[in-house]
């Protein structure tokens, strides 16, 4: 409301100063037409320059008494009409070319938005017209023209048409800005209402223009980037942006991501977006949540199943252990019974079985430790070659290796764990050796890495349960590989499924998001 009073109030002190210059104007405009007045015009002349001034006086104490606007506006242009009217009756009444301006002044009341104020004013522009007329008439003892009754009606029916199609305007006026006023106020009342709603969020929210500088932030995303403000500062000036995000800026065709990030030991889901609509100042949109503690409670409750599953394979193991262990006990009895050849034989049986049991306590415990994923670029192609190299020191399968993708943004040593147990699994599982393959390529905006092999496959009626520890056990295998393969990928978001086609078997482990793949 002030600032509809101001605004009232620049107003009237702008109407003044152009009535001044308007003033001014008809003075050159009278010393043109009328070089040679006569004493009593130019007496009265001076007399309506007296009126100007004392009228302004009067107007600007009624501005300073802060009187309504509708009574200062009704005396400015009621004192108009009256120095008119003394101008005319100084110029020659009815044959003055300064009757226009009672028109003018009709039409300069319409432009205020007030019907009223224009219809009054026309009305006392008429008054004052007709006044003028007769009062020269009168002054210098001149009768009017035989005709002159009905030019003066078709004048002030001009001035009062005027004034009606100027109250028409005006009232169109004075909806239109009501309709300004209450837009102006709703405006306020979003701006008010988008300022708490930002203040109260606990997630921090950032928009961007298309050029990366921060165009809208709430306070936390204030005290999560470290910023006072951050209106107008660039996005690179205040986060170092990860490789992920950048990759998403850069690829036109995807509308959000979703990554995670840390900084100072907090952990937040970052998702960023492409406003639908596109503008200037909105281009991009970020948001910042920490998830620090559901990332721990999801660890603790990762340890919690780990410790049943722990529990699980209590039983399990005890039976996996009794039979070398059985084997072991047995041998050792046969010994001293049986010849020197066969105690070599028997021996080679030990060593086996003490290698399983080796094998078997290995995987518990690549099971059972704690994972941390700490990915960043790594070459793909080295680490499968390490890994057959280490399954087929021999070269003796011929393992094909196909890779689309040189670079992931990966945890090395959990994708070796990966590669190190699918790999081995195909060897074992393979009729022909040279069938297994390792591909890595890109599609549906991940990353995939296939482990194939030609063999007899998984069991039938395991699909569900082939992660699970001990759910298959292949001659040579100890029952965990596929599980510890489940819960690094799920430590690390990585998607694994297990296919069968015709003879063929597939294990697929997927990224999240094409994002996160670094062409070499």
């Amino acid at each position: 409301m002030n600032g509809i009073k101001s605004s009232e109030q620049t107003r009237l002190t702008q109407l003044l100063l152009w009535r001044g210059l308007a003033m001014m104007l008809i003075l050159v405009a009278v010393w043109f037409y009328f070089p040679n007045m006569n004493p009593k015009q130019q007496i009265l002349l001076g007399y309506m320059g007296l009126c100007f001034v004392g009228f302004a006086i009067v107007q600007i104490f009624c501005f300073r008494a802060h009187w309504p606007i509708a009574i200062q506006l009704f005396f400015q242009f009621f004192s108009d009409v009256v120095l008119v009217g003394l101008l005319v009756v100084a110029t020659d009444g009815y044959h003055s070319p300064f009757v226009l301006l009672f028109g003018l002044v009709v039409v300069a009341a319409g432009t205020q938005a007030q019907v009223l104020l224009v219809l009054s004013i026309a009305v006392a522009a008429c008054a004052s017209y007709l006044t003028a007329i007769y009062s020269f008439a009168w002054w210098q003892n001149a009768p009017l023209p035989t005709d002159a009754t009905l030019k003066l009606l078709m004048q002030t029916s001009v001035l009062m048409l005027v004034g009606g199609v100027m109250a028409l305007i005006a009232r169109r006026h004075a909806l239109l800005s009501q309709d300004h006023r209450k837009a102006k106020q709703k405006h306020k009342a979003l701006q008010a209402l988008h300022t708490r709603l930002m203040a109260s969020m606990q997630e921090g929210v950032v928009v961007l223009d298309k050029k990366f500088r921060i165009r809208d932030s709430n306070p936390a995303a204030w005290d999560i980037l470290h910023i006072d403000d951050g209106l107008e500062l660039d996005l690179h000036e205040v986060w170092s942006i990860p490789q992920a995000v950048l990759s998403f800026f850069a690829n036109p065709f995807s509308d959000s991501f979703r990554c995670e990030w840390k900084r100072d030991d907090e952990e937040y889901l970052v998702t960023v977006g492409r406003f639908s609509e596109k503008h200037a100042d909105a281009y991009w949109w970020l948001t910042f949540v920490n998830v620090t503690e559901l990332r721990l409670l999801e660890r603790k409750f990762s340890e919690h199943e780990k410790l049943a599953a722990m529990g699980r394979m209590a039983a399990m193991l005890a039976h996996e252990l009794r039979n070398p262990m059985q084997t072991i006990a047995q041998a050792i009895e046969l010994i001293p019974h049986v010849k020197t050849a066969q105690q070599h034989d028997i021996q080679r049986i030990v060593g086996e079985e003490v290698a399983r049991l080796n094998r078997l306590v290995a995987d518990m415990l690549d099971y059972t430790k704690p994972l941390n994923p700490s990915p960043k670029p790594t070459s793909i192609q080295p680490l499968i070659e390490a890994s057959i190299q280490q399954i087929d020191a021999e070269n003796t399968c011929g393992i094909g290796i196909r890779c689309d993708i040189q670079t992931l943004y990966i945890d090395a040593d959990h994708m070796r764990l990966v590669l190190d147990n699918l790999i081995r699994n195909a060897v074992l599982a393979s009729v022909e050796h040279a069938s297994v393959c390792v591909a890595v390529f890109a599609g549906d905006m991940k990353w995939h890495i296939e482990v194939r092999d030609i063999g007899e496959g998984f069991p039938s009626g395991l699909e569900h349960q082939i992660f699970e520890p001990f759910a298959t056990h292949r001659a040579g295998g100890t029952g965990l590989g596929l599980a510890t393969v489940w819960q690094v990928c799920q430590a690390n978001q990585w998607h694994i499924q297990a296919d069968r086609k015709d003879n063929m078997t597939i294990f697929r482990v997927s990224g999240e998001d094409q994002e996160r793949v670094y062409h070499g």
